[in-house]
């Protein structure tokens, strides 16, 4: 994770590049709505409006400054046309250079998942639900749940309760194309901010 400063930095040099855009013919292809003069981005069931200047959430509460550099990413990495998908769900490791990352990955997001709620699946799904994940067909595993964390970037938990021997499993899962929509440092955020609403409870 970077330091707040150096988000503060990042955001102010996103800024200044959002402001030369014209985020209306952005809006349709990154699912974003326009109300008035302002832009509405959904995020993990966080409803937040950008005026230009900054973003607000709109039942009052702060928005994280590393969130705010996401919301960002995602407006200036905008491609020129909806991005073609197979709907294959892939790890993040998986996608290019993910390497150096992974191994933060992982420890950020999935083994506190693990740590957490061993052998309490039923608090997990309550949380996951609190946070409007959509539980899914569980095929190989005891809970599935598919997140919005934005318009274009869908978040897929997978998790095996403790069972015998076993530990607790959690990962966490991309469309191939996510990528396309936020840099991997994005992508990382993205579940390591779902893993703390999950915690906090």
């Amino acid at each position: 994770m970077n330091d707040s400063s150096t988000f503060d930095a990042q955001y102010t040099e996103y800024l200044s590049l959002i402001r030369e855009m014209d985020i209306d013919q952005k809006a349709d292809i990154l699912g974003i709505q326009k109300r008035n003069q302002v832009y509405l981005f959904e995020f993990f069931n966080r409803q937040i409006l950008f005026d230009g200047d900054d973003f607000k959430d709109m039942s009052g509460e702060a928005v994280p400054q590393a969130i705010k550099t996401v919301l960002c990413k995602y407006l200036i990495l905008c491609p020129d046309s909806l991005c073609e998908t197979s709907n294959r769900l892939v790890t993040f490791r998986e996608f290019s250079n993910a390497g150096p990352l992974f191994s933060n990955f992982t420890a950020n997001t999935g083994k506190i998942i693990e740590t957490t709620f061993s052998g309490r699946i039923e608090n997990l799904t309550a949380r996951c639900q609190k946070l409007g994940g959509t539980l899914m067909e569980k095929n190989a595993y005891d809970m599935t749940v598919r997140f919005r964390a934005l318009h274009r970037v869908p978040v897929i938990l997978n998790f095996n309760d403790t069972e015998d021997s076993m530990p607790a499993k959690a990962g966490f899962l991309y469309h191939d194309n996510a990528d396309q929509y936020l840099d991997l440092v994005g992508l990382t955020l993205t579940c390591t901010y779902l893993t703390g609403l999950l915690i906090r409870g």
